[in-house]
């Protein structure tokens, strides 16, 4: 088998996999998923979305949910069902993310030939927090992916040509995720030094795309340029509007990764030596995981980054294990011993996904399923959901249906402890706002809906049950079930 074939059945190997998850898995990933990207996507395609405070506000960029829009509109062609857009721009994230795998088989292969790239990329295939992150629809995961990318391109030769198309990816990769700009800088330092020739054609790159994708989309969506970073960063940096939604300790991180990169200290000793091969990766994920711990709020997505990163490190230091075999030892242990540590892999990666984190597959899933069940209802004119706090329903990215929604808990007067910002949610429907009601009593406002969403025994009187969801997260809580009334909505 020649080196590229290998490289080819391992790319198909984990493009399957992870289509894989697309298709059998209903879970999301993280709530700003659907209310900061895909929510805004819907309502751009089709008028109908959950406004949150952010977008009210003016801090996030149009970039992400302008893609998904875009993707929703081309899906809805083949079908009106939520499963087909979700799908379409599910499939691009996952090919998409095949940028890590890529980026460990090749520089497995310059190492040690075709046990090498099938050894890093090999390992990278399989990983469950790879599989797990590839289809999400996020900011981390897509600048990520860009500067991973970026950084395997910088990797090659050095040529005018591919430093302008580095600059340009880093750019992109920047006004996605601006937090990421000091892992890009260190890692472009370590690798070009003082090199002028390579600075100015990576600027030359990457400053077009800030100002084109930063700027002037801020300015035309938004109202003033750069605004999606520089607000952001006034809101939740100086106003401490994102401490308000919780702080963890700074070893947050790293209690993650020692329950994620299990057995931890092995593959700690295999990343630092994966580091020293492929230095300006290493220095990527160390400076991402330095950065995000002195920041008070953390949550895991936030370091996708080094997430990426590290079983590239991790699959490279493997691949070093096999070079000392062959080198100290007899190079016919060489085959044995990729085989046992890819064995070795599988089995930790499966064990990781499905026991120590298994829980993450089912995040919400009971929520998702019976908003899809909602979009098969017949004669719907309102739906009411209660029961689900308001940031885990699925919005009408999982409902798509032509009704105004009515959520319980709406507070127009909700806050951030700590801060008089403001969390409601605004429901739009055809473009315009859906006014509130009290779903508080019992059929109080029943007239305006015709389905209702809510835990099993909890429907106003005169509802039946049609179906009803469960998943570990809801272990404590009574299914969620979808009930429908006889009769049509009125306006009053």
């Amino acid at each position: 088998m020649t080196d590229r074939r290998a490289a080819w059945l391992i790319l198909a190997l984990a493009a399957a996999i992870r289509l894989w998850v697309v298709w059998t898995q209903t879970y999301v990933l993280w709530v700003d998923e659907t209310f900061q990207y895909l929510e805004q996507g819907h309502r751009l395609a089709f008028g109908s979305g959950l406004m949150p405070w952010e977008y009210q506000d003016g801090i996030r960029s149009w970039l992400l949910p302008g893609l998904a829009g875009g993707l929703m509109r081309l899906g809805a062609v083949v079908s009106d069902s939520p499963l087909a857009y979700l799908r379409l721009i599910r499939i691009g994230c996952v090919l998409f993310s095949l940028v890590v795998v890529l980026a460990a088989l090749t520089r497995g292969a310059r190492r040690d030939g075709m046990t090498g790239a099938i050894v890093a990329g090999g390992f990278c295939a399989i990983w469950f927090d790879l599989l797990w992150f590839s289809p999400a629809v996020l900011t981390e995961t897509v600048a990520a992916h860009l500067a991973i990318l970026a950084l395997w391109l910088d990797d090659g030769p050095g040529t005018p040509r591919r430093w302008l198309i580095v600059g340009a990816l880093l750019g992109l990769a920047f006004c996605l995720r601006y937090q990421y700009a000091p892992a890009m800088l260190v890692a472009l330092l370590w690798r070009h030094r003082l090199s002028w020739p390579a600075w100015r054609w990576l600027v030359l790159g990457g400053a077009p795309m800030v100002i084109v994708a930063g700027g002037m989309f801020d300015w035309v969506t938004l109202g003033t340029p750069f605004q999606s970073i520089w607000l952001h960063i006034l809101r939740n940096t100086v106003q401490g509007i994102s401490a308000g939604m919780g702080v963890e300790p700074p070893g947050f991180y790293l209690d993650y990764l020692a329950v994620s990169l299990w057995p931890f200290p092995l593959f700690l000793c295999f990343a630092v030596i994966g580091a020293i091969r492929a230095p300006a990766l290493g220095l990527a994920a160390l400076v991402t995981l330095i950065e995000f711990s002195l920041v008070p709020h953390k949550e895991v997505r936030f370091i996708y980054l080094t997430i990426a990163i590290a079983p590239i490190l991790i699959g490279l230091g493997m691949v070093e294990l096999l070079v000392l075999l062959r080198t100290r030892l007899d190079a016919r242990a060489v085959p044995a011993g990729a085989a046992g540590l890819l064995i070795l892999s599988v089995l930790i990666s499966y064990v990781g996904g499905t026991v120590r984190l298994g829980a993450r597959w089912q995040f919400d899933r009971a929520n998702m399923r019976v908003f899809l069940a909602a979009h098969e209802a017949s004669e719907m004119c309102g739906l009411a959901v209660r029961d689900i706090w308001l940031w885990e329903t699925g919005g009408y990215t999982w409902l798509n249906r032509d009704a105004p929604m009515f959520l319980a808990a709406d507070d127009p007067g909700l806050t951030l402890p700590g801060t008089d910002r403001k969390m409601n949610l605004i429901v739009i429907n055809h473009g315009r706002p859906v006014p509130r009601i009290d779903l508080s009593r019992p059929n109080a406002s029943s007239s305006r809906f015709n389905y209702l969403i809510a835990n099993r025994g909890d429907a106003d009187p005169g509802f039946t049950e049609l179906s009803c969801f469960d998943d570990a997260a809801r272990h404590e809580a009574a299914p969620i079930c979808l009930f429908r009334r006889a009769g049509t909505c009125s306006g009053d």
